[in-house]
């Protein structure tokens, strides 16, 4: 009895549980604030979450206004529900298929098996807690929500309706994904519960791509995907993706009783759905969540007597054979999220009709598949990366071997699918087939060798809790990778420009997955701020690829009383100006350069004189002809500073290489940058000569006097004299 008193009086009930959980959670996530890496990371998460957010309210409200305009209320609300249903139905699969909360070792199951919790109460607690402490949750379905208030003019207060129609949906799907994962581990034997998670990770690429291709049809097609929407809008209206829509649609037909009615049956049946999961829970009992995951509960591979020696080139491609499952998610997930794209939302006769279209496909498809592979290299070595750093071997020569034979499976995957499609293509000959599926082959395998330098350069095996692979290094791999696809479609000068900072990119990052590899075990050197030219090399391509969308979206928004050259100016000022403010953060929380520096006036002198001299010889070349008007000294200083923190503070200040050699890369990378950044203008060789004048100008004067500042006055005075004396 006295046993039993004491076990009731530790037993955490369900609200106390659940604050206990915000409470861990809420202090995990400041605490990522707080340590110096990963608060990088976790405040791009935060910041990217909440422009997003903003940027769904926007899009998803100018498309639902074409769609009010071409149906009527009936069948606006049916695409409403057929839109919030997909994602809800998308953010259950993924959520299944992440088997979070059967995981065995984590430190919340770790912190709670120690406890006399139910399972019963840990799945509601959980449920409940990730309504609170996830906002990345409601990253797809509150701004549809919003906007659709908006577009209905219902005012601020069905925001709040939104907000808990929002609330109600994460915790069912939250129940119910902790329900799958139970019986799962409950009732599937361990040999072939890795088949099941396998499983349920393909329909959740399913259901993703099949929400990226319905978000396709939104926004490029709305009043389309109206008109097939109204066809079917009366079996839409018995679907249970109707709840979610119900509350607001009610508003939006001016009745606020029958809305609060639609509220209180969502909340009602999200509370049959908890009491439906803690049942399951409680016959799962605690198999359910105690062995899950953890090495003993699902079958092992035995190795055979006589196979061979692993090498550092043929470990990770013996895994992936080895482990059925990982094979399979590398081959099929990318073939769905790709397949369904092109014959849902594309269309196969749009991505077939040229050599350019089908190089995009069979490239994209190398890069999903490199985001599953070597990108996650460093992951897959948390245990066994130590045995790498005793072999008498260089690092490089290790990761050279990893990297060539992902190569051969990329580029060989690339090369396949663009030798199958291309046939489909007339009207085009042998040689252009052969240098596009070279190109192809080439981006592909080339892909590989970034994938495992950024993954290293990003490692930190120190901490086991933190993963090896955080997400700015996975978003500056997809900005890597998106700029070879100018590569691949545009004109010769622009595949010139964009392969040379393509092989920069990939050799900074090489340099600094090296480096990061000779230390991710040790904490102290892994938290350790330093500059390395492969950061400047990622705003490089940032600037380039968002000075290149933001041309053609000015274009498109020109008219009016705003021509498309101020739209242009303007859009290319606030670029920059983001730009720079994050590389000034960046040289700001770093220590300053060793590099001995000249006093300040000897600084400034050096950059007058070599100012005036490279705008005499620009001048000279132009025929003394200045056509700036004065307006554009502000935009240009702006401009020239921006360059001036990225290419001399970061890139230059970074290299490992001598002062010259520094100074030569930095012009290089901040010619082809500027070219491509700029597709509104034709640059000739004029003014090619002239933009390699200015930025030899602010190399030559910061590799003398290691101030940024003096290469930046260096620059302004050489605008001056070529344009404004």
């Amino acid at each position: 009895m006295a046993d039993a008193a004491i076990a009731a009086a530790g037993r955490l009930d369900l609200l106390r549980l659940t604050r206990i959980l915000i409470r861990i959670r809420l202090g995990t996530m400041l605490n990522a604030f707080r340590v110096r890496r990963r608060g990088r990371s976790a405040l791009l998460v935060l910041v990217i979450g909440v422009i997003v957010g903003f940027s769904y309210v926007g899009l998803f409200a100018q498309a639902f206004s074409i769609i009010t305009r071409t149906i009527g209320i009936d069948g606006q609300i049916a695409t409403l529900a057929l839109v919030t249903g997909t994602i809800a139905f998308g953010s259950l699969a993924a959520r299944a298929a992440s088997n979070e909360a059967v995981r065995a070792g984590s430190p919340e199951n770790e912190f709670l098996l120690a406890r006399p919790v139910s399972l019963a109460a840990l799945v509601a607690g959980r449920a409940l807690a990730d309504a609170v402490t996830d906002p990345i949750g409601a990253l797809f379905l509150l701004p549809v929500l919003i906007a659709a208030t908006q577009v209905w003019q219902l005012g601020p207060a069905a925001w709040l309706v939104a907000a808990a129609i929002s609330l109600l949906m994460q915790i069912g799907i939250s129940m119910l994904a902790y329900a799958v994962q139970l019986a799962i581990v409950r009732w599937v034997p361990g040999r072939r519960r890795r088949m099941a998670w396998i499983g349920l990770r393909l329909v959740a690429a399913m259901s993703l791509a099949t929400l990226w291709m319905l978000g396709t049809w939104v926004m490029r097609a709305p009043a389309a995907l109206a008109t097939h929407v109204g066809a079917i809008a009366p079996a839409l209206a018995f679907s249970p993706s109707m709840l979610v829509s119900a509350p607001l649609a009610e508003l939006a037909r001016g009745e606020p009783a029958r809305a609060a009615l639609a509220l209180a049956v969502l909340a009602a049946s999200v509370g049959a759905t908890m009491l439906l999961v803690i049942a399951v829970a409680r016959r799962a009992g605690m198999a359910g969540w105690e062995e899950a995951g953890a090495v003993w509960a699902e079958g092992t591979h035995t190795p055979r007597p006589d196979a061979p020696l692993l090498t550092a080139a043929t470990k990770d491609l013996t895994q992936l054979t080895r482990e059925g499952s990982q094979l399979l998610t590398l081959i099929a997930m990318p073939v769905i999220f790709v397949g369904v794209q092109i014959f849902g939302a594309a269309g196969w006769s749009w991505t077939t009709a040229s050599l350019d279209r089908i190089s995009w496909l069979a490239y994209s498809l190398a890069l999903y598949m490199a985001t599953i592979g070597p990108l996650t290299h460093m992951q897959a070595e948390r245990k066994a990366f130590w045995i790498l750093r005793t072999v008498p071997v260089p690092l490089a020569r290790l990761l050279a071997a990893k990297a060539r034979a992902w190569a051969i499976i990329l580029g060989g995957i690339g090369a396949l699918v663009f030798a199958v499609l291309s046939i489909s293509v007339p009207n085009v000959s042998m040689a252009e087939r052969v240098a596009a599926g070279l190109l192809v082959t080439a981006g592909a395998a080339g892909m590989s060798f970034v994938a495992v330098a950024m993954a290293s350069a990003g490692a930190d095996l120190s901490d086991e809790t933190s993963s090896a692979v955080g997400p700015s290094t996975i978003y500056a791999y997809m900005f890597v990778g998106g700029l070879f696809n100018l590569v691949l479609g545009e004109d010769g000068p622009t595949r010139v420009a964009g392969l040379v900072l393509y092989g920069f990119a990939g050799w900074t990052y090489w340099q600094a997955g090296v480096e990061q590899a000779a230390f991710c075990l040790d904490a102290e050197a892994v938290r350790a701020r330093r500059v390395r030219a492969a950061d400047g090399a990622t705003m490089l391509i940032i600037y380039a690829l968002g000075g290149r969308a933001l041309a053609k979206v000015g274009k498109s928004i020109s008219g009016g009383e705003i021509d498309a050259a101020t739209a242009l100016l303007v859009i290319r000022v606030v670029l920059a100006a983001l730009i720079g403010i994050a590389a000034a953060i960046y040289l700001a929380r770093r220590p300053a350069a060793v590099r001995p520096r000249r006093r300040w006036m000897p600084s400034l002198g050096i950059a007058a004189v070599a100012g005036a001299a490279g705008g005499g010889i620009v001048r000279a070349l132009n025929g003394g002809d200045g056509s700036l008007p004065a307006a554009a000294i502000v935009p240009i200083a702006l401009a020239l500073l921006v360059d001036e923190v990225v290419l001399r503070g970061i890139v230059q200040r970074g290299l490992p290489v001598p002062r010259a050699v520094a100074a030569a890369i930095s012009i290089v990378a901040g010619v082809v940058s500027a070219q491509l950044s700029a597709p509104a203008f034709s640059m000739g060789a004029a003014a090619l000569l002239a933009l390699t004048i200015s930025q030899a100008a602010g190399a030559a004067v910061f590799a003398l006097s290691g101030r940024v500042a003096a290469a930046w006055f260096a620059r302004l005075v050489l605008v001056g004299v070529a344009a404004f004396a």
